[in-house]
């Protein structure tokens, strides 16, 4: 199921997927937590992520990054960022060759694939280099921080400084109680940077968010597809998992 796409030197090994309703109207990219410590794109929230976005219609790629499982390459702590971007470019191309019929099941109108609307999520390490990613050449409609540290020993101050210049929508999901990645820190920088986000705090949830990965799913899913919808064509139907 899993496929290789280039990405400045090295080649990565993703997990692209279809929507459940048809033809997708938009896409999502799922980066996932830290390489160093056991972070692969099967990680169990990536995974609850991406298939609560599938179920609102929307297409999802999950990647390993350089010099995780069969993806070449070693790791950096720094450049993974653009990793993201080249699964982004990756995720319009399968868009672009997956594009069939222009209509919804409801017989509406979808977007070209050209121009279907990309939100980009990440968890832990994934979400700093998710907001690394956002000054890249593809747009990004909307980004999802799930437990996103806003100071850590191997600290990124470049990727926050390209967050500060993002102007699109933000969803932060942090645990109550978690200990690497606090609430109150990232809304201070989030605010601190002028920045539309949504704050959105997972009672009694740690880190790793053991018993609230289908909240932690379906927060990130509705955002999506709120935000998207703003600019291409929500399908009808396909809720959270439960």
């Amino acid at each position: 199921m899993s496929e290789l796409f280039f990405a400045g030197g090295h080649s990565l090994e993703g997990l692209f997927e279809e929507g459940e309703h048809g033809r997708p109207w938009g896409g999502v990219v799922v980066a996932h937590p830290h390489p160093l410590y056991g972070g692969t794109m099967a990680q169990p929230v990536v995974y609850r992520i991406a298939k609560t976005c599938r179920e609102r219609g929307l297409a999802t790629l999950r990647f390993n990054f350089r010099g995780v499982g069969a993806s070449t390459g070693t790791y950096s702590g720094s450049d993974e960022y653009l990793d993201v971007q080249a699964a982004l470019a990756h995720l319009q191309q399968r868009l672009s060759e997956n594009g069939g019929d222009e209509t919804a099941g409801d017989a509406s109108p979808l977007p070209p694939p050209s121009q279907m609307p990309l939100g980009l999520a990440g968890y832990s390490f994934g979400s700093v280099m998710a907001a690394g990613a956002c000054g890249g050449p593809l747009p990004v409609d909307a980004l999802a921080l799930v437990a996103c540290p806003a100071s850590w020993q191997e600290s990124v101050p470049e990727a926050f400084a390209r967050l500060a210049a993002y102007r699109g929508p933000v969803l932060a999901v942090c645990g109550e109680d978690d200990d690497i990645a606090p609430p109150g820190p990232l809304e201070r920088m989030l605010s601190a940077m002028g920045l539309g986000y949504r704050l959105e705090v997972v009672a009694g949830a740690s880190h790793f968010f053991e018993e609230s990965r289908k909240e932690v799913g379906r927060l990130v899913a509705e955002f999506m597809a709120e935000e998207l919808g703003k600019r291409g064509l929500p399908a009808d139907g396909g809720g959270g998992s439960e």
